[in-house]
């Protein structure tokens, strides 16, 4: 008796719990008029950076591979001083990355890009971030606030929507 209502609270925790977190993913993500929330992340380097900087304007998320290539290749081609001077940061979500192919393939690709690559290695710390699949998403901030929200998914893409600003 007392195993089957304890499999009975189980599956009633686990049934609320499976539909409460959808709900709370999809609020918690940020829109037009938020302030972004003050955390530090982890670059490539090991180094913790605050998030977003004081003179971040401009956000570049990704999460799948193909998204990361299109904002490296931007990066590499604008350079590090244009980067900053645009007050560029760009946060990767390494998380669904396995950590063999993290460590092994991933982060010594990373360390050598000259500029800083904020680094996500779990779902729930970008989880904020809007996101579309095989996407870039861009945003723009002012004084910590989110004007503009825009995704890219080429090269051309993403210089336009960092150009609107």
């Amino acid at each position: 008796m007392q195993r089957r209502t304890f499999l009975s609270a189980a599956l009633v925790a686990a049934s609320f719990v499976s539909g409460a977190l959808p709900a709370l993913a999809s609020t918690s993500t940020l829109g037009v008029g938020d302030t972004l929330p003050q955390t530090q992340f982890e670059n490539q380097h090991g180094k913790k950076e605050d998030f977003p900087g004081a003179d971040t304007r401009i956000v570049l998320f990704a999460v799948e591979k193909a998204p990361s290539d299109v904002v490296n290749d931007y990066l590499t081609a604008l350079g590090v001083e244009a980067m900053r001077k645009q007050g560029i940061v760009f946060l990767a979500d390494i998380s669904g990355m396995p950590g063999f192919v993290t460590q092994t393939f991933a982060l010594p690709k990373m360390r050598k890009r000259p500029y800083s690559i904020l680094l996500a290695g779990k779902a729930e710390q970008a989880a904020f971030m809007p996101h579309e699949k095989e996407a870039v998403t861009v945003m723009q901030i002012r004084q910590g606030k989110i004007t503009h929200i825009g995704f890219a998914r080429d090269v051309p893409a993403l210089k336009a929507a960092i150009g609107a600003q």
